[in-house]
């Protein structure tokens, strides 16, 4: 009986090849029907890299009917004898000449035609133009150019026109808004509330409650519509302060108010004292 040289084999599981093989070692797995060996050596015995080796799985059948995946490479120009009938044969440039030599040649780039790429031609030469009778699915009738309906004969047009403010002195109701003006805005644009109370409140300032409207500062001022006239004749009667009282209209007068007689106009080194009496005085010397 011959010999037998037996592999490693895989016969279910999983496709692909083994974990691991020895340098130069052949193991089948079944599953894929890929023949792999062992290339390299680690220094120990053991393959650095696994690759198929043979088998339907790795490489194509050319008996039978295969699905060749990723993208091929070709070193020569390959050939087929086939008819091309099929969506998937392969088809020699040969081919593709003789089948479309019979259409006639022309422009329509997608590029140019369908420039928004929505799958529709988005224009056509004048040359081309069509037959207004060969065109189907076309409206019977059309819109006209120009409107001249009352707006009375568009349904609810007038209703909503009548909803709107005029341009000219509009009469709002409700509560409109309108945007803030910055505060000191003197334009004829619309003030706001608010607006309004921010000018208020700046004019008032950090017055007291008691002087903080015209009424109560009008009261404060005696209601006098003239209070500064009255307060400067009123300030024009008085002494003045530097003067020392050499403003007085009557000195004599002032005196007699005061209670000071003739006492008070005597030299300070001669004063004579005519009746009354005086009382707890004490003399220190010089004659009087």
């Amino acid at each position: 009986m011959a010999n037998v040289l037996r592999i490693k084999r895989r016969t279910s599981g999983l496709a692909g090849a083994p974990s691991a093989l020895a340098t130069g070692e052949l193991a089948h797995n079944a599953v894929d029907d890929t023949l792999y060996i062992g290339k390299g050596d680690d220094g120990g015995g053991n393959a650095t890299s696994i690759v198929p080796l043979g088998g339907t799985g790795a490489f194509t059948d050319r008996s039978t009917a295969q699905t060749v995946g990723g993208k091929k490479t070709f070193s020569t120009v390959p050939s087929s004898s086939q008819d091309a009938s099929a969506s998937t044969d392969l088809v020699r440039k040969s081919q593709m000449d003789a089948a479309i030599s019979g259409l006639a040649s022309g422009d329509m780039l997608k590029s140019v035609y369908d420039t928004n790429n929505n799958g529709k031609v988005d224009s056509a030469e004048s040359a081309d133009a069509v037959a207004w009778t060969g065109i189907t699915g076309k409206p019977t009738t059309f819109a006209p150019t120009a409107h001249t309906h009352a707006t009375s004969e568009v349904t609810g047009l007038d209703t909503a026109l009548a909803a709107k403010a005029p341009l000219a002195s509009p009469a709002l109701t409700g509560l409109p808004t309108a945007p803030t003006q910055t505060a000191g805005d003197s334009t004829t644009k619309i003030a706001t509330t608010q607006f309004v109370a921010q000018a208020i409140a700046a004019l008032i300032d950090a017055a007291p409650g008691t002087l903080d409207s015209l009424n109560e500062i009008a009261a404060a001022l005696g209601d006098d519509p003239n209070f500064a006239t009255t307060i400067s004749t009123s300030i024009a009667t008085k002494l003045t302060k530097t003067s020392n009282l050499s403003d007085l209209q009557s000195a004599s007068t002032a005196r007699t108010n005061l209670g000071l007689g003739s006492m008070a106009t005597q030299s300070a080194g001669a004063v004579a004292i005519t009746g009354g009496t005086i009382n707890g005085i004490a003399f220190d010397g010089g004659t009087y």
